[in-house]
């Protein structure tokens, strides 16, 4: 039996729907503006559900949209939250000579953030 692109598209399309459906995504370290603990060319698994159940807590790692370049993802480490306006985070880089980051650009709208930085490899 040979196989076409039209009898692969649906396959595709649904391993596509499974995975965006996972409470886990995978990503690729780009940069060094989280060394020396993630470094340039790193994977990281990514929780994506743990934020429906609570807020991002000081300190953890999380995956999210850079909010000037929203196509663009940035790791970053959530540094405070923001007293003034609830929802929102200041997110640093670990390697602030390397970072783009709240610093430049402001606190983060919790819708923003993707997932918490869950393990590396």
């Amino acid at each position: 039996m040979e196989a076409d692109a039209q009898g692969v598209r649906p396959l595709n399309a649904v391993l596509g729907a499974l995975a965006k459906l996972s409470p886990v995504s995978r990503y690729a370290v780009e940069g060094g503006s989280m060394a020396p603990a993630y470094r340039d060319g790193e994977r990281v698994l990514v929780n994506r559900a743990v934020y429906r159940l609570r807020a991002p807590a000081t300190g953890e790692v999380v995956v999210l949209h850079d909010p000037e370049q929203p196509e663009r993802l940035l790791l970053k480490r959530i540094a405070a939250s923001d007293a003034m306006t609830p929802g929102r985070y200041y997110v640093l880089g670990d390697n602030a000579v390397e970072s783009r980051d709240s610093r430049h650009f402001g606190p983060v709208a919790r819708a923003d953030v993707i997932g918490r930085a869950w393990f590396k490899y």
